[in-house]
């Protein structure tokens, strides 16, 4: 301690160059260290380097640019594709509103199929919407996806009173809210569900479209599915002949077949010209063939040929409603 005390400067200067020292070395250390870090991550580029100048095509500055082109036209090709998967465009309802507007849509809808000529399965046929029909209080997840349910179906009615299927046979969606998922009306729904996409951020809604038509109707519902602009995907498509269930009822002339009730048509005698606002007059008595019938062995035993009689079909169209969020 004496000496400490006598070399006071001698001893502080000693232990500030320790300290520096120590200071020192660790700053070496870390510096090493960063400098591996350095150097192993130039390597990586460097052999990363290396591998892209080896790959075809080489990224040289023209491939560069023209693979930016084309990322701007596969931009602009689906910006022109969302054109094709728009919204159908829904009110945006609850509570009270939304009671209006359900009575309204199945109104609507029944307004539509009296007009096409469309025989319902019921008088009160409430179009998948049987749940929320008479309901005034409505639970979770009911708002917004029951009322854009609504707008869709009304869309997809549309097609079909346009091209005047008959009848109107069912249809059937997927389960949305609460109340669908307790409702006892099974022929309401799907067991499929609603489809996000986020990598394409779109929504699938899906649903089953049962119809009676000719194939000339169901060409004519094809037809406006395909132009419509909201992105009506026919995913399946099940086609097998419509039940005549009334066509053996007494009184009833099936399609095709001839009333037993009048006289056999004799093909041979010429139908009556019929003139609007004038009064279709009789037919005159059939005049003798020019040529004997014994010139013609066998006329008259000789069966009719049916080349063709169109029936009715029963379609059924698994349909998804496919929209872009944004």
């Amino acid at each position: 301690m004496l000496w400490i005390k006598r070399n006071l400067f001698l001893a502080a200067g000693g232990l500030v160059a320790l300290l520096l020292l120590g200071g020192g070395i660790f700053y070496f250390l870390r510096e090493e260290g960063r400098k591996k870090s350095i150097v192993a991550e130039w390597e990586a580029n460097k052999s990363e380097l290396d591998r892209l100048q080896k790959q075809k095509p080489y990224p040289s500055q023209d491939n560069i640019k023209r693979a930016k082109e084309e990322s701007d036209k596969l931009r602009a090709a689906a910006s022109q594709l969302h054109r094709f998967f728009t919204p159908v465009p829904a009110t945006n309802v609850t509570g009270v509103a939304f009671r209006a507007y359900r009575d309204n849509t199945l109104a609507e809808l029944q307004r539509m199929a009296e007009q096409a000529k469309t025989t319902l399965p019921g008088r009160d046929y409430a179009f998948s919407f049987e749940t929320q029909k008479r309901k005034t209080d409505f639970k979770d997840r009911t708002f917004p996806a029951i009322p854009e349910q609504m707008a869709e179906v009304r869309t997809l009615c549309r097609v079909l009173f346009d091209a005047h299927v008959d009848p109107l046979v069912n249809i059937r969606r997927a389960r949305v809210s609460q109340d669908d998922d307790e409702s006892g009306a099974a022929s309401d729904y799907l067991t499929l569900d609603v489809e996000t996409n986020a990598e394409t951020a779109t929504v699938s809604s899906p649903y089953e479209l049962t119809f009676g038509c000719l194939s000339s109707d169901l060409a004519l519902v094809l037809q406006g599915l395909a132009a419509s602009p909201h992105g009506f995907i026919v995913k399946a498509i099940h086609v097998e002949p419509m039940v005549q269930a009334a066509a053996n009822a007494p009184g009833v002339i099936p399609p095709g077949g001839a009333n037993p009730a009048l006289p056999p048509v004799n093909p041979n005698v010429p139908r009556p010209r019929v003139i609007p606002g004038q009064p279709v007059g009789r037919l005159p008595a059939p005049v003798a063939a020019a040529t004997p019938a014994a010139a013609r062995p066998g006329a008259a035993d000789r069966p009719m040929i049916l080349l063709l009689k169109e029936s009715r079909l029963k379609v059924t169209l698994l349909i998804y409603a496919t929209k872009v969020t944004r």
